[in-house]
């Protein structure tokens, strides 16, 4: 009889290890903190949270203009509708801006040296001459009661 409880006991540890191994699969294949998309070859300079928002910064090579619309593509294929975009210059970059519920997201994609300098004081790194910056944010606004 005590063979029989202490196999349940294996049983059900190994099952919890598996969901536990499971959900941070998930969270990683999702795309980290924000649970939003990264675009092919994104490299993780940093995350922070503030305000209700989690928020992550990339850098990347290659077309900022392809990752916008690699953007547009995904996150209306995720369930979130869009709900304002800045369209995209090659000087500027582009923003986008999401909704899905209660919660808010903003995709940025920068090309402008100003900004990728104030990423580089940020996180103490250097972006890769000629990278595009990324910047992905996630959250749920908070209201401030009057």
């Amino acid at each position: 009889m005590e063979e029989k409880g202490l196999s349940s006991i294996v049983v059900i540890a190994i099952v919890a290890i598996v969901a536990v191994v499971a959900i941070v699969a998930i969270l990683l294949l999702r795309g980290g903190g924000t649970g939003l998309p990264v675009y092919s070859g994104a490299q993780k300079l940093g995350e922070e949270s503030a305000s209700g928002f989690t928020g992550e910064v990339y850098w990347f090579t290659g077309s900022g203009e392809d990752a916008y619309n690699w953007y547009k593509s995904q996150m209306s294929g995720q369930g979130w509708t869009l709900s304002q975009d800045q369209g995209y210059t090659a000087d500027y970059g582009g923003v986008l801006y999401y909704t899905k519920g209660n919660e808010i997201a903003m995709i940025l994609i920068s090309e402008e040296a100003s900004a990728i300098s104030a990423v580089e004081a940020q996180f103490g790194v250097d972006v890769p001459s000629g990278a595009k910056v990324l910047m992905l944010a996630r959250g749920t606004p908070s209201i401030p009661s009057i």
